[in-house]
């Protein structure tokens, strides 16, 4: 099934037709998707089997049907990703390959349900940055797997094989020479995240853009956002608001309608739908671009028009790919206090 999306841009694939929709935002995201790949973050094996092992659970297609060069360059083959549909537990895989495809079930599934002892036991076997590469891998896989679900963008091409080999997208050229620069009093900057500073200073580029360059007004996404910290239930996320959305109106007043009982409130009808969407993102990809999610599709196109719904889509996945980290890592403490910091990249 092709993208429901009205119109697409130019490229190769499904994906490029929606996410080229937002093209700064879209160049962002394949600079950090290729510096996964970078052997400082994680094994490319291990990176692969994460990847594969997530678009199985989230039954993407396109996604199960690629295979990454550089992680079949370094020795993966069919034979331990056909044992993928198993999970973690199954002996095809080495003590470090389950510990790693553990912990992206859990991120994907069930993010709390990991203990300071498995955060022990990866350390031991990674180190504190590989914990953080995974946890950044996960993040991406996750997040951006359901982008390509609820928009229908996860079927395969009948007319090309499979499985084929695929390069990362590559850097982005934009990307200024003091990237890994970061701001001392930056609470992402100064958070475990910094121990891959390169991957980073990536997603920072990535996070700016998502929030100054796009077409969705800052009160929308700031809804997005906090709709998904208080599913996901990381700590950090819920408790920040960013400062531009309050001062183009979301007030507090505002921000405690953001529950379950929304639908009887007095939030304005376009946040409404930008809660639907986090909802289905969160809990149904697949049933936004079915027949369950008409009445849902339209009113985003309404709402927002095509470029507007896939920037929303791409801001979940980011936002709840990174509030997992938070959870997953364990990295927020239970008192941190409710405060207005400043905008991601204003």
């Amino acid at each position: 099934m092709p993208s429901w999306l009205p119109e697409s841009a130019e490229g190769a694939t499904e994906l490029d037709g929606a996410f080229g929709l937002c093209p700064t935002l879209y160049t962002r995201y394949r600079d950090y998707v290729t510096r996964l790949w970078e052997p400082q973050v994680l094994d490319p094996v291990l990176t692969e089997l994460v990847r594969l092992r997530v678009a199985g659970i989230h039954e993407c297609a396109v996604e199960e049907a690629a295979r990454t060069r550089a992680a079949v360059h370094a020795g993966l083959d069919e034979a331990r990703i056909e044992r993928l549909p198993y999970g973690s537990g199954d002996p095809a895989f080495s003590e470090v390959e389950s510990a790693v495809l553990l912990f992206a079930e859990q991120f994907v599934m069930a993010p709390e349900s990991v203990t300071d002892a498995d955060r022990k036991r990866l350390t031991e076997l990674l180190g504190e940055a590989g914990l953080v590469g995974l946890a950044m891998v996960c993040a991406v896989f996750d997040g951006f797997t359901r982008f390509q679900v609820v928009l229908g963008t996860q079927d395969t091409d009948p007319d090309l094989p499979y499985p084929m080999l695929v390069h990362p997208p590559g850097l982005d050229p934009d990307a200024p020479a003091e990237a890994r620069r970061f701001d001392a009093n930056d609470q992402i900057a100064g958070s475990p995240l910094a121990l891959q500073p390169d991957l980073l200073a990536s997603f920072l580029r990535m996070y700016g853009t998502l929030w100054w360059d796009g077409v969705v007004d800052h009160p929308a996404k700031e809804v997005a956002r906090l709709r998904n910290a208080r599913v996901t239930g990381c700590r950090y996320c819920r408790n920040v608001r960013f400062a531009q959305a309050r001062a183009d109106g979301l007030g507090e007043d505002q921000v405690d309608l953001i529950t379950d009982g929304f639908e009887g409130s007095g939030l304005p009808e376009r946040h409404k739908v930008v809660i639907r969407f986090t909802d289905f993102f969160l809990g149904d990809p697949h049933g936004l671009a079915g027949p369950r999610g008409a009445d849902l599709r339209a009113d985003l196109l309404a709402a927002y028009g095509p470029e507007g719904t896939v920037e929303l889509a791409a801001g979940l996945a980011l936002f709840m790919g990174f509030a997992k980290i938070a959870v997953t890592l364990g990295s927020v403490p239970a008192d941190f206090p409710t405060m207005v910091i400043p905008t991601p990249g204003g």
